[in-house]
C-alpha cells in the first residue's frame, strides 16, 4: 500500500494543528528571547506571529491546490522545479527533526532536570508507538492533550494576574535593538511552525480544499492568543534577567505567583504539551519522507504505508532513530536556533511557490506571500549572522 486514506475531519484537523503549536516553544522560548531582547521579546513574538500568518496563508492556498502528502516539497516540485523541491524537502526533514529534539529536551528539563535526555528519549519512543496506529488515532489523543494544556495554562495565567507583584503594564520597548529584534523574532518563529502540519497531511484530510485552509488559520489564531497571553503575564511577574538563563522559565514564574504550591502543574503541562506537539510533528516528517520516497529522492522503502493502520511506519521509525541520536548530542537552545534556520528556508520556498501561482489560483492577495518570503529570508540571514 502506498496511498493514505482520507480520515481527518475539520475538527480532527484543527486539533492536530493546535497540538502542533501550543507548547512547541512556549515552555522554553521566553528565556532565550528575554536574554536577546529583554521585555521587547514581546515585539519579536508579534513579528513572528505576523510572519507565521503570512506563511500559513501560503500553505493554505497551496494545500488547497495540491492536497497530497509532502507539504512544500510537493508544492515546490509542481511550481518551482526539482532543485527547489529538494531544498524544501531536506530543509524540512533536518529542521523539523531538530525541532523534535528541542521539544523533547524541553520536557526533559522540566521533568528530569538532573538527566533530561532519558525522559526526552522515552517521550519520543512513546509518541512514535502511538503514531503507528495512524493519524485518526493520533488526532483523538491530541484533542485531550490540547484541552488539558489550555486548562492548566488558564490556571497559570489566573495565578499570576492575581499575584500582588504582577504588573500588567510591562515596558515592551525596553531592550529593543535590531539584533535583539531579529533574534527574538527568529526564535519565536520556531514556536509557530506547526501551523502548516495539515499541509503535510493533505492526502489524509477529507474535503481538503475546504478543510485545510480553515484548520490552518483557525489553529494559528488560537495559538497566537495563547502565546501572547502567557508570555505577557510571565514577564509581568518576573524580570527578563531572572528567567533569561532558565531552562524552565514558566516554572520560575509559577513559583512566585499567588498559587505557587501548584507550580508542579506546569511540569505536568509541559509533559502533555510537548507530547502533543510531537504527536503531530513526528508523522509530519515521515510524510515528507513518504513523498520523497515516491519520487525516488529518498530510498523507496520510506513510501511504505501500513495497510491496516494507515501509518508510514517505516518512515516513522527511521525518524525515531534520527531524533534519538540528536537528543544525545544537542542542547535545547542551540537546537531551537538551528531548527528555526532550516524552517525559515523551507517557508521562504512556500511563499515563493505561492508568488509563482497564477492570480486565479490564489485565495489571498499576493502581498501576504511577498511579506512572508522577504521576512523569512531576512530572519534566516539574521539568524545565521547572530547564531
Amino acid at each position: 500500500m502506498d496511498k493514505f486514506s482520507r480520515t481527518l475531519t475539520l475538527r480532527n484537523s484543527i486539533f492536530l494543528g493546535l497540538s502542533s503549536m501550543i507548547g512547541a516553544g512556549l515552555f522554553v522560548n521566553i528565556a532565550p528571547t528575554a536574554k536577546a531582547a529583554s521585555y521587547s521579546s514581546i515585539i519579536g513574538l508579534i513579528m513572528a506571529s505576523s510572519v507565521a500568518y503570512a506563511n500559513a496563508s501560503s500553505s493554505a492556498q497551496l494545500a488547497r491546490l495540491y492536497p497530497q502528502t509532502g507539504g512544500t516539497y510537493l508544492y515546490a516540485k509542481n511550481v518551482l522545479g526539482r532543485i527547489p523541491s529538494l531544498i524544501a524537502g531536506y530543509s524540512f526533514i533536518v529542521g523539523k527533526s531538530i525541532s523534535c529534539i528541542a521539544i523533547a529536551l524541553t520536557l526533559g528539563n522540566y521533568l528530569m532536570p538532573e538527566n533530561p535526555k532519558i525522559s526526552a528519549i522515552l517521550l519520543v519512543v512513546v509518541v512514535t508507538l502511538i503514531n503507528f496506529f495512524g493519524l485518526k488515532k493520533t488526532s483523538s489523543v491530541a484533542k485531550w492533550f490540547v484541552y488539558s494544556v489550555v486548562l492548566i495554562l488558564g490556571f497559570y495565567i489566573f495565578s499570576i494576574v492575581t499575584t500582588d507583584s504582577f504588573n500588567l503594564q510591562i515596558p515592551i520597548t525596553q531592550g529593543l535593538t535590531l539584533e535583539g529584534f531579529v533574534l527574538s523574532s527568529s526564535i519565536w518563529f520556531f514556536a509557530f511552525t506547526g501551523y502548516s502540519r495539515l499541509a503535510t497531511f493533505g492526502e489524509e484530510v477529507k474535503n481538503p480544499e475546504k478543510i485545510i485552509p480553515q484548520a490552518i488559520l483557525s489553529g494559528l489564531g488560537i495559538t497566537v492568543l495563547v502565546y501572547l497571553s502567557v508570555s505577557w503575564v510571565t514577564l509581568g511577574v518576573v524580570q527578563p534577567t531572572i528567567i533569561q538563563n532558565s531552562l524552565t522559565p514558566l516554572k520560575v514564574a509559577f513559583d512566585v505567583s499567588r498559587f505557587s504550591e501548584f507550580s508542579f502543574l506546569i511540569t505536568i503541562c509541559s509533559t502533555i504539551a510537548t507530547s502533543s506537539v510531537l504527536l503531530a510533528l513526528l508523522p509530519g516528517i515521515s510524510r515528507v519522507l513518504v513523498a520523497m520516497g515516491r519520487d525516488k529522492n529518498m530510498p523507496e522503502i520510506f513510501k511504505t504505508i501500513h495497510p491496516v493502520r494507515n501509518s508510514a511506519y517505516v518512515a516513522d521509525f527511521s525518524v525515531l532513530i534520527l531524533v534519538v541520536t540528536g537528543i544525545l548530542y544537542l542542547n535545547v537552545i542551540d537546537a531551537i536556533k538551528l531548527s528555526a534556520f532550516f524552517i525559515l528556508i523551507y517557508y521562504s520556498l512556500t511563499n515563493l511557490s505561492t508568488i509563482k501561482l497564477a492570480r486565479d489560483k490564489r485565495l489571498f492577495p499576493i502581498f501576504y506571500a511577498l511579506y512572508g518570503f522577504i521576512s523569512c529570508l531576512v530572519l534566516c540571514v539574521s539568524l545565521g549572522l547572530y547564531f
